[in-house]
């Protein structure tokens, strides 16, 4: 049996010394999608950016592809709350490593350069591939999905409304050419009509096979695209459920909150 794409043992992590989410265990499996639900503010979004290189993991592994991220072992605890450590302490966990094995996380809040183009942040995203291949493919599947971009080609970021955002933040993921792309909240704060064109992107980027870890809100979107789904509460992973066994929204919301949610 083949290792699974993204394996996280035991992970803990969050703000020192605030702990946000301890003992994660979780797979995502090669051409997988994964999904994670759970109420915002409960530690998803510092997962994710544990996972990506952005904040240490303070325990736990972290494998992808069979290799692992993270140095091994326990965060040091601070001895000092006047000193700021991470000046100088090693990191445990470098971004820079996690792009280059392939592994692209997509943050929320489209953090991208507002003075920039379309064109232009198309243009250097692909540097973050690191020569895999299928550039050209991937283009041309970028260009299908997303054909309003080419529309706004020669718009600064910040003319674009938040769905166009969004849509270049993706499309700048995928020119990276991952070999697993996480999304964050892809559909928060859009209007009805661009949550709806956005979902149906994100389909067609899953019926290519390209492996995702898609965190959102919207409980049907995430069961109709996922291979299996994690809940997610309190910092810990609650429940894992397979494709074949998906819930309806109401039984996801009895599982998270209970009868009378």
């Amino acid at each position: 049996m083949s290792a699974p794409l993204l394996e996280l043992r035991g992970l803990s992590g969050g703000y020192p010394p605030v702990s946000v989410f301890r003992g994660v265990d979780m797979t995502v499996g090669n051409n997988e999608a994964v999904g994670l639900f759970g109420p915002n503010g409960h530690g998803k979004t510092t997962l994710l950016k544990t996972v990506a290189g952005l904040i240490d993991p303070r325990d736990g592994d972290i494998f992808f592809a069979g290799e692992r991220l993270n140095t091994e072992g326990k965060m040091r605890p601070r001895t000092s709350r006047h000193l700021n450590y991470d000046l100088f302490r090693r990191r445990r966990i470098s971004a820079e490593s996690v792009v280059r094995q392939g592994l692209i996380y997509v943050m929320q809040g489209n953090l991208l350069f507002p003075e920039m183009t379309v064109e232009e942040v198309l243009d250097i995203a692909p540097q973050a591939a690191r020569g895999r291949g299928g550039a050209a493919q991937m283009r041309d599947l970028v260009d299908a999905v997303f054909p309003r971009l080419r529309e706004r080609w020669h718009s600064k970021i910040r003319f674009l409304s938040g769905g166009e955002r969004q849509m270049v933040s993706i499309a700048a993921g995928l020119l990276a050419l991952p070999r697993l792309l996480i999304l964050d909240e892809p559909t928060l704060g859009l209007s009805p009509k661009l949550r709806i064109e956005l979902c149906e992107a994100i389909a067609k980027i899953r019926a290519e096979n390209v492996p995702l870890i898609v965190v959102d809100q919207n409980v049907e979107f995430l069961t109709s695209l996922v291979d299996r789904l994690y809940l997610f509460d309190h910092g810990a992973i609650t429940r894992e459920i397979d494709g074949s066994a998906m819930p309806s929204h109401e039984e996801v919301m009895t599982m998270m909150f209970g009868e009378a949610h």
